[in-house]
């Protein structure tokens, strides 16, 4: 596929748009592995089980929906995390490989994995230097994931993702996002300026794929994500999420567990983030040749 993705004038275009998008964030903050290291340790905490288990139903009804058996088949998780759908996916049958360029991650899965009495092979690296031909990936698997992560932020990545599936691939991302308002009253204080939401990525793989000819399955979901944290974590997560844009010190630091610490009775603080996130699937084999 490399040689013909960007024949088309307006995939060429959108290439281009899309890659200018997530320029400025590129390789800084969430893009980094020792973000994920650091939100490894609590990455889980705090969920309902409930409640991740009404989104995991929701996500595997989706998947199967697109006629994929997922007894025996096989998955490539890109960007696996925790594994919140390796795991599942292995108890139903799959043979899952997952990819991530977080250590910490990794062994929540593989220590997840062994609770559960699954397999689940992973791999650390970063999707973005994966060698299909030399893992043996091209072609390969019958579903590839990309469910919310940074690992397919640009047309090569999703490229990689195209050309590791034989069947179906499933992506995930967000629609929208309204961050918890002390993130909006903190950048003001810090910097004073207002907090300029980044676009979204959702869309930006959908007209893509829709341009090389696929028609993806969509769907949406509206969310209220809750999370515990202590001030410790507070600060590295801010400072995390804002080094995509602003150069973060320990003066900045500093003055964000200022900022914090009066909200935070008893060392925590309860945040809230308002979310939309999109699903989509598509069949590979299922392709509008544009001309």
């Amino acid at each position: 596929m490399t040689g013909n993705t960007y024949e088309n004038d307006n995939c060429r275009c959108w290439a281009s748009f899309w890659d200018g998008v997530n320029q400025a964030g590129n390789r800084k903050g969430p893009m980094t592995p020792g973000f994920w290291n650091h939100m490894a340790q609590r990455y889980e905490r705090g969920s309902s089980k409930e409640k991740e288990e009404s989104r995991l139903k929701k996500i595997l009804e989706f998947i199967t929906s697109s006629g994929l058996q997922i007894k025996g088949a096989e998955v490539l998780d890109v960007g696996a995390g925790t594994g919140s759908l390796s795991i599942p996916l292995a108890k139903l049958g799959a043979q899952v490989t997952a990819v991530d360029f977080s250590e910490e991650m990794l062994k929540k899965l593989q220590a997840r994995a062994q609770e559960e009495e699954v397999t689940v092979r992973t791999i650390l690296k970063s999707w973005d230097t994966v060698n299909l031909d030399e893992e043996g990936f091209r072609n390969k698997f019958d579903l590839v994931i990309a469910s919310m992560t940074p690992a397919v932020r640009n047309p090569p990545d999703l490229a990689l993702m195209l050309e590791a599936s034989k069947g179906f691939c499933y992506y995930s991302g967000w629609v929208n996002r309204k961050w918890d308002k002390s993130y909006y009253s903190l950048y003001k204080h810090l910097f004073n300026e207002e907090f300029k939401e980044s676009p979204h990525g959702f869309y930006l793989p959908f007209m893509y794929l829709y341009m090389l000819g696929y028609r993806p399955v969509i769907t949406l979901m509206q969310d209220e994500w809750k999370s515990n944290e202590t001030i410790d974590e507070y600060v590295e997560t801010a400072s995390g999420f804002f080094s995509t844009t602003k150069q973060i010190d320990d003066q900045i630091k500093k003055q964000i567990r200022e900022f914090i610490t009066p909200h935070a009775p008893g060392g925590i603080y309860h945040a809230q983030t308002q979310v939309i996130t999109g699903m989509m699937i598509w069949n590979m084999k299922e392709r509008n040749i544009q001309t």
